[in-house]
């Protein structure tokens, strides 16, 4: 029982298993037929799906045969989708819309239109030839590559328009233009100063017309006559070396105080003196005209001088007296002032120079007589000599007999020209002839031939003696007097006779 039991059950494990098997290949069979239906079917996709991409490839090449591929840029024109001719005509119309702004000085500015000298575009083909680089069938390599390009623009111009445009200018016209000016050393009424130069308007037409040829021939949109250095420049600029040292030795020469001590007072040179007594030399430095320091001096001598002029004089007796005549008085030397003013004024140095005398007073102011003078009154027949104030001398003379023509000369003021002893005066006929000689101790000549002298001969002095034995004019005097005068006096002692 237990065999067949066992041989039941392995008999029953067999079916189980043949059945399992014949489902396996079924199973097997089912999915082998499967997979050679999906194979067709990804086949006839893969077919289909590469009809598409080509026709897909080839419309796109089609779209780029006569168009430029998106982000083409030329002559920094953004050319995508743009034809050749679309693209040709933007850089016709910037070639042919060309303009040239002109900046002139004064901020002034003229434009040259393209139009007015007939520029035209030259077509040289060079945007074909960007074209025939981009080529349709290999859009897909090269639509993502570097497409920026660079190609000839080249136009033309006509000369004889050009040089129309360029003579119209208004900057080129003479009447427009103003020269220019030197930098220049000039008085402010205080100091001289610098004045800076002015360019003008005045251009070099030759140099301003190559500047505006060469900036059209290289098709420069703008230039700048002033940067072209183009105007017609001074010749002189204010950093000039010559100019500033100019400034500098004017404002020194005109600067300094300069003042002459004439005695009574004292006279400044002015700025303006000063300003029209210099003159520029050859060299260039300024120094001052003598002739013109001179004239000046000349003016305050007719001030300062007193020689020879009317004056008033108090008498020994008592009362005062005019004197209109005489050659006593101060009197510029005007050569010798001049001459001592002259290195003090070219030298620039602040000084006060004295006034040269050629005749000289005792004194400045009045009537130029201090306490020293001789006095002789003709009509007392009386002379008097004072030294520093005081009388020394108070004594009767003769003077000349005016009953013969030899009066004193009288009415002035005389300075002593000289001294001497012993003397001998003569006196001369007409015709050259001696009249007389008469040998004296003291001499003492004040007007010609007239002086004051000894004349021991004579032993009566004063009344009237003058009109019927009076002198030749010369002061007859008592020897004691006389000797005191003599040992006491110097030459140029005033001597007043009235």
């Amino acid at each position: 029982m237990a065999v067949r039991k066992d041989n039941k059950k392995e008999k029953l494990k067999s079916l189980k298993k043949a059945d399992e098997r014949m489902k396996k290949q079924k199973a097997g069979v089912q999915a082998s037929g499967k997979k050679r239906s999906g194979a067709k079917l990804a086949a006839g996709i893969a077919a289909g799906a590469v009809v598409l991409l080509a026709a897909g490839y080839g419309a796109v090449g089609f779209q780029f045969r006569d168009r430029f591929y998106p982000g083409t840029v030329i002559n920094g024109i953004d050319s995508g989708q743009k034809t050749v001719e679309e693209v040709k005509d933007v850089i016709r119309r910037q070639s042919e819309d060309y303009s040239l702004t002109i900046y002139e000085t004064g901020d002034q500015q003229e434009v040259i239109e393209g139009n007015a000298i007939q520029m035209k575009y030259l077509d040289d083909g060079s945007v074909e030839s960007v074209k025939d680089e981009q080529n349709p069938l290999l859009w897909i390599f090269q639509i993502f590559g570097d497409k920026e390009y660079t190609v000839k623009a080249e136009n033309s111009y006509d000369e004889a328009s050009l040089d129309a445009a360029v003579n119209s200018l208004q900057a080129l016209q003479d009447q427009n233009m103003t020269p220019p000016q030197d930098a220049r050393v000039e008085d402010d009424g205080t100091q001289y100063v610098i004045v800076p130069e002015v360019t003008g308007t005045t251009l070099d037409k030759e140099k301003a017309k190559a500047a505006v040829k060469a900036a059209v021939d290289e098709r420069k949109t703008e230039i700048s006559l002033v940067d072209a250095d183009c105007y017609v420049k001074p010749a002189v600029t204010q950093a000039d070396e010559n100019l500033k040292r100019e400034a500098e030795q004017l404002n020194k020469l005109t600067s300094m105080q300069v003042s002459v001590n004439f005695g009574t007072a004292q006279e400044t040179i002015t700025r303006d003196m000063l300003k029209s007594w210099l003159v520029k030399g050859a060299d260039g430095n300024y120094t001052f005209d003598e002739n013109l320091v001179k004239n000046q001096v000349i003016q305050w001598s007719e001030v300062y001088n007193t020689y020879g002029r009317p004056r008033e004089f108090y008498t020994s007796l008592g009362y005062t007296v005019q004197l209109t005549g005489g050659d006593y008085g101060w009197r510029v030397w005007q050569d010798e002032t001049t001459a001592s003013l002259m290195p003090v004024l070219n030298g620039g140095q602040s000084q006060t120079v004295d006034a040269t005398w050629l005749y000289t007073g005792e004194k400045h102011g009045g009537n130029d007589i201090d306490g020293t003078y001789v006095e002789i009154s003709i009509s007392d027949q009386r002379m008097w000599f004072y030294k520093n104030g005081t009388c020394l001398v108070d004594t009767p003379v003769v003077t000349g007999n005016p009953n013969e023509g030899n009066g004193t000369p009288s009415g002035g003021v005389w300075r002593l020209k000289s001294k001497a002893s012993p003397f001998t005066l003569t006196g001369y006929n007409d015709d050259g002839s001696i009249d007389y000689e008469e040998p004296v101790t003291y001499w003492m000549p004040f007007n010609g031939g007239v002086g004051i002298h000894d004349l021991t001969k004579r032993t009566a002095f004063g009344g009237d003696i003058y009109l019927w034995n009076g002198s030749h004019g010369c002061i007859n005097t008592p020897y004691d007097a006389v000797q005191t005068i003599y040992n006491n006096i110097e030459v140029n002692t005033p001597i007043v006779v009235y």
